[in-house]
């Protein structure tokens, strides 16, 4: 009998979700293939940054990241970019399959459940995460952040869950500080579940980690443009923050502006359901919504600066959507509930809904992989010099592509080149 259960159940829902995560694995490898490296790809790879594992980049302390980038590097070369994409998309099909592990947890429909984990797979709307190695640490955190939610919203902890759970929530700011709001939500569900002492002393370590990393490097390397010096600039983080959520959400539908009306759904039904929902099995999902407002109002702080045009894009909206499909997936189920029609109704748009986010990764890496391809020209052209003219202290200390690899110099290239990581192109 259990055998028989279990097998109902790979070939149900829970078997189009499994299967959806290989397929999705081999889909957007194949649509990025032709990536190449570009931007902070290249901060954390040139030989001069090895080592560097405590300096923040753009604020994020990118631990992981430093020490997993430089180790594929001198196993595999730089000869293809593939292996270093399949890391980043390796931790969004993990934060894809956890995202539906929450869903199952606060009761969402099995097939809805299903649904949204595939259309989070395949986010298009996301594109430049999902087809950017150097995003490996942005999900990274991310995911590592709702495994700690999941383990804390179990009843009992056992030895090993509390083992798991510090472990987890110390190493996901050394991804990214991504890991800071949805840790938060993982705050909210422990203290809901196990008391505000208990949760406090499980995510301590983390806590005291992170700041002792912040206050003894970070404070030193501090992060441009971020801050509130008027009324102005309130106003700016508090708009710039709601642009994130009708901006964020809207790049998942054909016209940006829908955003609003979903934004305006998930905010009417936190308020309206919060007081009772909260102790429920729903927990994870307005803890995850919390978690949300601490990312957006963060983000704010330290981006607002650079335009409203910022706040919209891809790689926040890759954690706003993550962060609010529990909510949709309860509302959706909810809607799914009221007979038939309405189910048939909420897994056609939800197909419809994962069929446009995938057609919107094949145009946006084309387009990154021709930004990309220049990029490439001009320092395998970089490369060609030094090698030539390995002392010209000008060719060294020239930066080849300044605007998509500002961290690349002369000297790296031949440093690259002479450890055979890096291989001259003959065109």
């Amino acid at each position: 009998m259990p055998t028989d259960l279990h097998a109902r159940r790979l070939t149900g829902a829970a078997g189009v979700h499994y299967a959806a995560l290989a397929v999705s694995f081999v889909v957007i490898l194949w649509i990025g293939r032709d990536q190449w490296f570009f931007g902070d790809d290249w901060a954390i790879l040139v030989p001069r940054n090895d080592g560097a594992i405590m300096v923040p980049h753009v604020g994020h302390w990118n631990l992981v990241p430093a020490v997993v980038f430089p180790l594929v590097r001198n196993w595999l070369g730089l000869g293809s970019y593939l292996p270093f994409l399949a890391l980043a998309v390796l931790v969004h099909l993990l934060v894809a399959h956890l995202v539906w592990r929450v869903l199952r947890r606060i009761g969402t429909n099995d097939w809805v459940a299903a649904g949204l984990s595939v259309f989070v797979m395949l986010l298009g709307a996301a594109s430049e995460n999902l087809l950017w190695a150097f995003q490996f640490g942005f999900m990274g955190a991310i995911a590592l952040g709702l495994a700690v939610v999941l383990l804390l919203d179990r009843p009992r902890l056992a030895v090993a869950t509390v083992v798991a759970i510090v472990g987890c929530s110390l190493l996901a700011p050394m991804f990214s500080g991504t890991a800071i709001p949805v840790l938060a939500a993982a705050a909210v569900v422990g203290w809901i579940r196990h008391g505000f002492l208990r949760t406090a002393a499980l995510l301590a370590p983390a806590a005291l980690t992170y700041l002792l990393w912040f206050f003894l490097v970070a404070r030193n390397y501090p992060t441009p443009h971020a801050g509130i010096a008027s009324l102005t600039d309130l106003g700016m983080v508090m708009l710039f923050a709601a642009a994130m959520y009708a901006g964020g959400l809207g790049r998942a539908f054909p016209f940006i502006a829908i955003g609003v009306i979903p934004a305006a759904i998930a905010g009417v039904w936190f308020f309206a359901t919060i007081r009772k929902g909260i102790r429920t099995a729903a927990a994870p999902a307005y803890a995850l919504v919390i978690g949300s407002v601490v990312f957006a109002l963060l983000t704010a702080y330290s981006r607002s600066t650079f335009g409203l045009s910022v706040a919209a894009s891809e790689r926040y909206a890759y954690v706003t959507i993550v962060l609010l499909v529990p909510a949709f997936g309860l509302l959706l189920t909810k809607l799914a509930r009221r007979g038939r029609p309405y189910f048939v109704s909420a897994m056609v748009f939800l197909a419809l809904l994962a069929g446009f986010n995938a057609f919107l990764l094949v145009p946006d890496a084309g387009a990154q992989a021709s930004r990309e391809a220049a990029s490439q020209v001009r320092i395998e052209d970089a490369l060609a010099r030094v090698i030539q003219n390995p002392t010209d202290p000008s060719l060294l200390a020239s930066v080849p592509d300044p605007q998509w690899a500002p961290d690349v110099t002369g000297s790296d290239l031949l440093e690259l080149y002479r450890s055979g990581q890096l291989a001259q192109a003959h065109r």
